[in-house]
């Protein structure tokens, strides 16, 4: 049987084994998916496009089997089984061996259906994610990589040419034949530049990229991670449809896979979703060398959409509104990638001040608006540290251990140590921490000061009332959704030691009570304009 009439087949409800209603259908170039209302069953075509081979039966038996194995690492409720599909004596589907077609005929991978409406692709044209579905983003991406396979794992596969800088360059220069053969003449010169500065920078990382092959950095990645490839199921983040057909693609540098998520959140402006995704990622990985390779992977990325772009772009009618549609969108990639290689300005470091309950989070968050940065949390550093995951709640007895001047000073060094990696590779940063002490903060103003480039840096004191932080600190107690322990005790207590910036100190003070109701966004960009300070 042909494709085609499988295809017709598949389209009727009584072909499955379960009530349906009505099927509807989603097709690519490589797949087409019957939505049955309760499952969703996925059909590998059978082409050879060089990097996918999915000719024969037996080929797509065998990714059916690695795209199920792949995708349940994640989505282990999403992605079900493989199921064979045979025919009757009357050529209609049987999902059991039939004496007319006692082997099967096709494999299809079978998942439970979720709402199209929730992917993330179009969800996010409407409306963002919360705080909790960040976090919990984020976390998804950041747990699937530290659980990866690493490739040195893999005796066999490591003796091969997968994740060497070479096998990652050649995907990068292999975007840009179709974008010079469909790109009007005037774009030319923006696509030398990037194909130039693709190559400079391929040979000023290759020895890192190396180095981080060698340290288990390139593992088995998602290896499509976009916002059409998760959904919101019972508003949780979950992933799908990673890459199964191609080593090449699977086998990454992690920073690679989710510059893919974060150039796609910058293309659709919701750049403090991408800063907030990528500091709570970072935290997490602790894999901040990683931000040297982001800039030459989001480039990579931004490419490769608008490749894909102008390729479905060129399979419609020339003169088609849908085709002009789609090659527009192909050239805001093109330019998406042209904004990430511009000069970085000067690095800024910012420290947040406060006591607890002062609203430093939030406002950090917010900060993310107009600067893009690293945020840097003592919270999170503190349960790290301690080997705790960010929420996680202690006994009376080992808050003592948790929070005893010795660790407060292993915190302060680590987020020194932490924006020391950042800031060399030319990345803002901001510091959410309580900042108490001027001796707190003098270390990381004299860092600054001693970097090989110059940074600009300064202090946010965010003053509050007892009230006010008393009224923050029983709501998140409340809420229990904030990595921080501290209690009304603990903050009262700050109030009697902090220190407020000195004179010769670059600092900015905000009051807690109107950043509630406005964000002073002249006051900040001010701040972040003002010469270095001389400490």
């Amino acid at each position: 049987m042909n494709t085609s009439d499988l295809i017709n087949l598949l389209c009727l409800p009584q072909s499955y084994p379960h009530p349906v209603e009505v099927i509807t259908t989603i097709e690519t170039h490589i797949s087409m998916v019957f939505l049955t209302g309760t499952y969703a069953y996925k059909l590998k075509k059978p082409v050879d496009f060089g990097f996918l081979n999915f000719s024969t039966l037996a080929l797509r038996k065998k990714y059916c089997y690695l795209e199920l194995q792949l995708n349940q690492r994640y989505s282990p409720q999403l992605y079900l089984e493989v199921v064979a599909v045979y025919l009757d004596q009357h050529n209609h589907i049987s999902w059991q061996p039939t004496a007319s077609y006692p082997n099967p005929i096709e494999y299809l991978v079978k998942m439970k259906q979720f709402d199209p409406n929730e992917v993330l692709g179009k969800k996010l044209q409407t409306e963002s994610l919360n705080t909790q579905q960040t976090e919990a983003l984020a976390g998804l991406i950041a747990t699937f990589h530290q659980s990866a396979e690493p490739l040195y794992n893999n005796i066999a596969l490591s003796q091969t040419e997968l994740g060497m800088p070479k096998t990652l360059l050649h995907p990068m220069l292999d975007n840009f034949p179709t974008l010079y053969t469909h790109f009007k003449s005037d774009d030319i010169p923006h696509l030398n530049t990037l194909e130039r500065w693709t190559q400079q920078q391929f040979k000023a990382l290759a020895p890192f990229m190396l180095e981080r092959r060698n340290k288990g950095y390139v593992r088995a990645c998602h290896g499509d991670l976009h916002i059409d490839n998760m959904t919101l199921i019972n508003h949780q983040p979950v992933l799908f449809d990673g890459i199964e057909f191609n080593e090449t693609f699977r086998w990454i540098d992690v920073i690679s896979d989710i510059a893919f998520l974060l150039i796609d959140l910058d293309f659709r402006k919701k750049k403090r979703l991408t800063r907030t995704i990528l500091s709570l990622y970072l935290s997490q990985t602790v894999d901040y060398n990683a931000l040297k390779l982001l800039t030459f992977y989001q480039v990579y990325r931004a490419l490769v959409r608008a490749k894909i772009t102008t390729l479905r772009a060129t399979q419609l009618p020339p003169k088609s509104l849908e085709k002009s549609h789609l090659m527009q969108i192909s050239h805001q990639y093109m330019h998406l990638a042209l904004s990430y290689i511009q000069p970085k300005h000067q690095a800024h470091l910012i420290l947040l001040q406060g006591v607890s309950g002062s609203g430093k989070s939030y406002f950090a968050n917010q900060l993310l608006t107009l600067v893009n940065a690293i945020v840097l949390s003592s919270d999170r550093v503190r349960k790290q540290l301690y080997g705790i995951s960010p929420l996680h709640r202690v006994s009376k007895n080992e808050k003592k251990k948790l929070y005893s001047a010795k660790m407060n000073q292993k915190v302060y060094q680590t987020l020194l140590e932490q924006a020391k990696q950042i800031l060399s590779f030319g990345f803002n940063v901001i510091i959410d921490g309580t900042f108490l002490h001027h001796k707190h903060r003098t270390p990381f103003y004299e860092l600054c000061n001693h970097l090989n480039q110059p940074v600009s840096y300064g202090v946010i004191y965010i003053k509050t009332s007892k009230t006010l932080a008393t009224l923050s600190i029983e709501s998140r107690q409340h809420l229990d959704n904030n990595p921080s322990d501290a209690n009304v005790s603990v903050m009262l207590n700050q109030y009697q030691q902090i220190e407020p910036p000195k004179n010769n100190e670059n600092a900015l003070i905000l009051d807690a009570q109107q950043l509630r109701q406005f964000f002073p966004k002249p006051l900040i960009q001010e701040f972040l304009n003002r010469p270095i300070p001389s400490i």
